[in-house]
């Protein structure tokens, strides 16, 4: 007997937990009021879209988001590469961007607010430094996890530093690379929600924060879920590009 596929699985996962939280608040299980329910968050969620709230508010954390997530991209991967390749490097980086790693990103917020202000730039800001250190940590994780064997070979037929690192290094680390970019694209949506949640006049963060301070729970679960489902799909995008490469590396 097969297994179902994956993809049903999941769904019917989702669909049971929706049904039961439809039904809870129906057999009297919960108040509806802390909890609301999927029907009455949808129905606020059609008036949120008519008014056309959410592509507002979702245009400003997007602009954040992927902002602070190319930059995360543009200088964590090379420098996660570069990092991985020099024992010298490694040495002397390891302790800060391990300490960095380790802090809180709300407690660096009050800080990036009184270098950058309360604009666009202190939330790209967070972004990055959420998603760039996973991208470092993992890329130079898989530099290092690259077998000896593979090494010692390509250098025992005359590779050049370049064609080491090319055609042995490069397609090695692709896994760990791309680990540390679904990481850091969790972290980024993280970071940006987190910023504007505190720092911010306008986004989807800012409107959860609200929504939570006026006790509106049909829109305020309509705006998260938004956010959890923007970050299975970005998330999602990223385990199949990091599939699609996979065999590559391996040929390589």
């Amino acid at each position: 007997m097969t297994s179902p596929p994956r993809w049903a699985v999941s769904c019917l996962s989702v669909a049971s937990v929706l049904a039961a939280w439809e039904l809870a608040p129906r057999a009297g299980l919960v108040d509806v009021t802390y909890l609301s329910q999927p029907s009455l968050i949808v129905r606020s969620g059609i008036g949120i879209i008519a008014t056309g709230a959410l592509w507002r508010h979702a245009a400003v954390s997007l602009q954040e988001f992927f902002a602070g997530l190319l930059l995360a991209l543009l200088i964590g991967v090379p420098g996660g590469l570069a990092l991985g390749s020099s024992r010298r490097m490694r040495r002397f980086l390891d302790p800060p961007i391990m300490a960095l790693y380790a802090a809180p990103r709300l407690a660096l917020l009050p800080v990036l607010v009184v270098w950058l202000g309360i604009g666009l730039a202190s939330k790209v800001a967070v972004v990055f430094i959420g998603a760039v250190l996973p991208i470092v940590i993992n890329g130079a994780a898989g530099i290092r996890e690259v077998e000896a064997s593979l090494v010692l070979a390509a250098r025992s037929l005359g590779a050049h530093r370049i064609d080491l690192f090319t055609k042995v290094l490069l397609p090695g680390s692709l896994p760990a690379v791309m680990a540390g970019v679904r990481l850091g694209v969790g972290r980024g949506i993280l970071g940006v929600v987190v910023g504007e949640m505190y720092v911010s006049q306008v986004g989807i963060g800012n409107q959860i924060m609200q929504l939570g301070s006026s006790f509106q729970i049909d829109q305020l679960l309509f705006y998260t879920m938004v956010v959890s489902v923007f970050g299975l799909a970005a998330t999602t995008a990223v385990r199949r590009l990091e599939e699609r490469w996979r065999p590559w590396s391996r040929e390589r």
